[in-house]
């Protein structure tokens, strides 16, 4: 049977919906947990469907209402753990999916959501503005540091045009989660190794080595400070308890 997840930064988006929408996506929740997998992709209330041009060709989108959808991440290794990511409306739930990618941090094994193309979109002309700066934020740390700490190729090439903190703040929404929270430390001040001890190794599963598991659930469940798996029916109904 499939699991649901939530990424905790779904509430952000669900506690200000209508009830009707609640309404329609308490049902549609509550199907990830009475129908098999290939009832899910069969149901044509759920209408799972792929996202059009995507970054991550595991993106979909559910029928909340006539006009809300919801942005689940779908499991495409055999795994069975879906993640509830956002739901907006219909008009821009495709645009929204098409743009974001979610990846494992290497250090932290954690899953991250990032909005690809507007990193993309943003850096060429960061670079410029860069190369005329007298300073750079991130400048006396090595590729070699950045990369044990999680940072991965994309990210590097846009922190190596961060100018200081405000500029870091402002990019903040875009980037990866663990990788943005290591940028702030090291923006503060924090050493490398502190870093390290605080951040990674806090949220590195004990054990496991860097690519032992690359499975979507496997990602998913080391990333339980920031996505919440529903265990069961009970455990759905007690969420949406606390949720109001």
């Amino acid at each position: 049977m499939p699991q649901l997840a939530f990424a905790n930064s779904f509430w952000e988006s669900y506690d200000v919906l209508e009830k009707p929408v609640k309404a329609g996506l308490h049902k549609a929740m509550a199907k990830f947990q009475q129908l098999t997998i290939a009832e899910l992709h069969a149901d044509k209330g759920l209408h799972l469907e792929s996202v059009e041009q995507a970054r991550d060709p595991r993106m979909r989108t559910i029928r909340v209402t006539d006009s809300w959808r919801g942005i689940v991440l779908a499991p495409d290794d055999g795994s069975d753990t879906f993640l509830l990511i956002n739901v907006v409306p219909h008009k821009e739930a495709y645009g929204w999916a098409s743009k974001r990618l979610c990846t494992v941090n290497t250090a932290t094994r954690g899953l991250e959501v990032r909005n690809v193309v507007a990193i993309e979109q943003l850096t060429p002309s960061l670079e410029k503005a860069a190369a005329e700066a007298p300073a750079l934020l991130f400048s006396g740390y090595s590729d070699h540091v950045l990369r044990e700490l999680g940072i991965d190729d994309q990210v590097m090439r846009a922190a190596r045009t961060i100018i200081g903190k405000a500029q870091l703040e402002a990019f903040g929404a875009l980037l990866p989660e663990d990788q943005f929270e290591v940028l702030q430390y090291l923006a503060e001040g924090f050493s490398p190794e502190e870093v390290y001890r605080d951040v990674v190794t806090e949220r590195a599963p004990a054990g496991t080595a860097p690519d032992s598991s690359k499975s979507l659930a496997a990602a998913i469940a080391n990333t339980s400070g920031r996505i919440t798996v529903v265990t069961g029916p009970d455990h759905l109904a007690e969420i949406l308890d606390r949720r109001g």
